[in-house]
């Protein structure tokens, strides 16, 4: 079994989704035999759901004219049930982006 700090290098290494995944796969096999304690899931969970949300904003980001940081923000705040449903949350995001219009400076 890797050690934590390599888990948590892989998966911050990660350049897709699919790898990602391959990352949070390993870890919940390393978590069902008891290699990682709480706190490891903790920060793996932390690491994880940052990578992630990174992703879901670069692959929706080509649909909406704003600061990359902004989405990643949007993205991140969407609750967790829509996060694997493209178009819920790209609709998600539009529902945002009409609740913030003229909050947040740049978006149009």
């Amino acid at each position: 079994m890797k050690s934590f700090q390599s888990l948590i290098d892989e998966t911050l290494e990660a350049e897709d989704l699919e790898e990602l995944e391959s990352a949070a796969d390993l870890f919940q096999f390393g978590v069902e035999k008891g290699y990682y304690n709480k706190r490891q899931a903790d920060k793996f969970n932390v690491t994880y759901w940052k990578k992630k949300n990174k992703f879901l904003a670069y692959d929706i980001s080509p649909e909406f004219k704003m600061s990359k940081i902004d989405l990643i923000t949007i993205v991140s705040n969407a609750p967790m049930e829509i996060k694997d449903n493209r178009e819920e949350l790209m609709n998600y995001v539009r529902g945002r982006l009409k609740a913030l219009k003229g909050k947040i400076h740049g978006i149009k």
